[in-house]
């Protein structure tokens, strides 16, 4: 039976980590109540309403609902997190997109 072959460590090769993010916020995405405000508010709104889409003129079914500015930062500032001015639905495509370029833009992930 063969085995594995040990890892060699190469000092001119950075070591690289998988994507953490800085803050955990299972907490608030699992509670029922977020649950209940994100499907209502998908329900009430269940085209996509990314700035992409709009100005495409594209319409895609919504499937998540998002933090327009990040829930980081509505709960930093003492914002309500589950106010519908700070909400959006958009695809899981333009909702990756977007959290992607926000993850790079700000280090690591803006929760």
């Amino acid at each position: 039976m063969s085995t594995a072959p040990k890892k060699q460590n190469r000092p001119w090769v950075k070591e690289t980590k998988a994507f953490e993010r800085p803050v955990d916020f299972s907490w608030f995405y699992n509670d029922r109540k977020w649950r209940k405000v994100s499907k209502a508010y998908r329900d009430a709104n269940p085209v996509c309403e990314c700035e992409q889409c709009k100005a495409s003129q594209t319409v895609k079914p919504a499937q998540v609902c998002d933090h327009v500015k990040g829930l980081k930062f509505l709960l930093d500032n003492n914002m309500d997190p589950y106010n519908a001015n700070e909400l959006q639905s958009m695809s899981h495509e333009c909702h990756n997109k977007k959290s992607g370029k926000e993850s790079h833009r700000s280090g690591r992930g803006m929760g």
